[in-house]
């Protein structure tokens, strides 16, 4: 599938519109890359951010600290 889109200026950000049929992936992030002729790729982000799973939200970092004796030799 063939689109063409436009490249906007909004506020201090370039925006490139998606097709309207891309509904479902609404919310999903990118990693972009432009490579030496100007070719833009946006390929489907997969990186989770850990302290957004409950398990490490709530994880006591201090705590570990001292009471780990591998963490312990850190400082």
């Amino acid at each position: 599938m063939v689109k063409i889109v436009e490249l906007r200026k909004l506020g201090n950000d370039l925006v490139l519109t998606a097709p309207s049929d891309m509904n479902d992936k609404v919310g999903e992030k990118y990693l972009v890359n432009t490579d030496v002729n100007g070719v833009i790729t946006y390929e489907p982000s997969h990186h989770k951010n850990i302290f957004s799973d409950p398990e490490w939200r709530d994880y006591d970092y201090q705590k570990a600290m001292r009471e780990d004796p591998e963490l312990r030799n850190l400082f």
